[in-house]
């Protein structure tokens, strides 16, 4: 699966991207967020992208503009996630079926991009914050809405988390999809047995990417 470092553009700012294009036909595009502190290259953010290209989806995974704390806020991730999914569509090779994948932080970016960018038909949700938590207070705002905004979504969503997770608490993924049925959205909660905030060790994360990616074929094939 070839994988070509790419720039992406947002405001005044060029943002590293990593671009993971399928060897064969290429049925659409995801973006690929990373968590709150984290960045492009760990393991469970590699291993989701490839797992997207052998499914034939192209995954672009890049680093938020201020991934590191303290700065890292709801607004610029959205900004960068937003000018991710510009370059998925510009793409000359990736049709315009579009999804994005977020972990932790990154899944709330997900999901408030979701909401409000009705061209995208897959959103997935890995262990996504719904704000309540005190210790995500340094990006949280109360103006950010994601449970509510995300009922306007005209996605497919999946929300994933592990059950190790320590971090933020199943109850999140509940309010969610609570949210979402009383929406008339289509979605799914799954349970990565063994899995930590981030998918560690290597079996449960190899079956978060598995799930993951096959969630959004399907989904982009609709």
């Amino acid at each position: 699966m070839p994988a070509q470092r790419v720039s992406i553009r947002v405001e005044s700012v060029d943002l590293d991207g990593v671009l993971h294009l399928p060897e064969d036909e290429v049925i659409g595009g995801c973006a690929v967020l990373h968590g709150f502190g984290g960045d492009p290259d760990q393991p469970h953010i590699v291993a989701v992208s490839e797992a997207l290209a052998r499914s034939n989806v192209a995954a672009l995974r890049f680093a938020f503009r201020d991934h590191r704390p303290p700065r890292m806020t709801l607004e610029t991730g959205l900004a960068d996630a937003a000018g991710a999914i510009r370059v998925l569509k510009a793409h000359p090779q990736i049709p315009e079926r579009l999804g994005v994948v977020g972990f932790s932080f990154g899944g709330t970016v997900a999901a408030l991009a979701a909401a409000r960018d009705h061209r995208l038909r897959v959103a997935v949700l890995a262990a996504a914050p719904a704000l309540a938590q005190s210790h995500f207070t340094a990006w949280a705002n109360a103006k950010w809405k994601p449970v509510a905004e995300l009922s306007r979504t005209r996605a497919r969503v999946l929300l994933i988390w592990g059950s190790r997770d320590t971090e933020v608490p199943f109850a999140d993924a509940e309010r969610y999809a609570s949210v979402l049925a009383q929406a008339r959205v289509t979605n799914k909660i799954l349970t990565i047995e063994g899995g930590d905030h981030d998918f560690s060790p290597a079996g449960p994360r190899a079956e978060m990417a598995k799930r993951v990616a096959g969630w959004v074929r399907e989904s982009l094939e609709r």
